[in-house]
């Protein structure tokens, strides 16, 4: 199994530099820039809707920096951007890999097999409710690159507040 060290990421407004403050709500957005995906967060009044070529959005709010919890963007957002990566093929596949593990973790996608016979191996993973079925690449992931791939997902995909029982109303993707 995996595990991962997620340091927690600074929070300020991507338009204007302005740091948010605790408990102030705000939106986070991944946006395709040249086939790199950015994070970009949005004060509440800087926010105009979801910016071109976004992947997905979601709503939080700040919470109290000093409580040093990291939890996971929302399960849309998380399968959206295994998507997105999984879709660039080679480039990146290391981080579909080390996503798809960490989705079967959540239980978002359920593991159908480890398919040896492939060159190179495949992992073949199934989202129930869309019905789609994924191979992913089994990577071989070295400390160094498990480090930059720690980095990324903690940039992306983590907040600091805990996701709320509403939050399909909170998220796009």
């Amino acid at each position: 199994m995996i595990n991962f060290d997620f340091k927690r990421t600074s929070r300020k407004c991507s338009l204007n530099d302005r740091p948010f403050d605790a408990g102030e709500e705000f939106f986070s957005a991944l946006i395709d820039v040249d086939d790199v995906l950015e994070r970009r967060d949005y004060a509440e009044e800087s926010w105009q809707g979801a910016p071109p070529d976004c992947v997905g959005w979601w709503k939080s709010r700040m919470p109290d920096l000093d409580n040093g919890r990291v939890y996971w963007a929302p399960n849309d957002v998380l399968l959206a951007y295994f998507q997105h990566v999984h879709e660039k093929g080679p480039l990146s596949a290391d981080i579909a890999y080390v996503m798809a593990i960490l989705l079967v973790q959540k239980r978002i996608l359920q593991m159908i097999e480890n398919d040896e016979t492939t060159d190179p191996p495949t992992l073949i993973v199934h989202h129930r409710k869309t019905k789609t079925d994924y191979r992913v690449v089994i990577s071989e992931i070295f400390p160094e690159r498990m480090s930059e791939i720690q980095d990324e997902l903690a940039e992306h995909l983590f907040t600091s507040n805990a996701p709320n029982s509403g939050e399909d109303d909170q998220v796009m993707a």
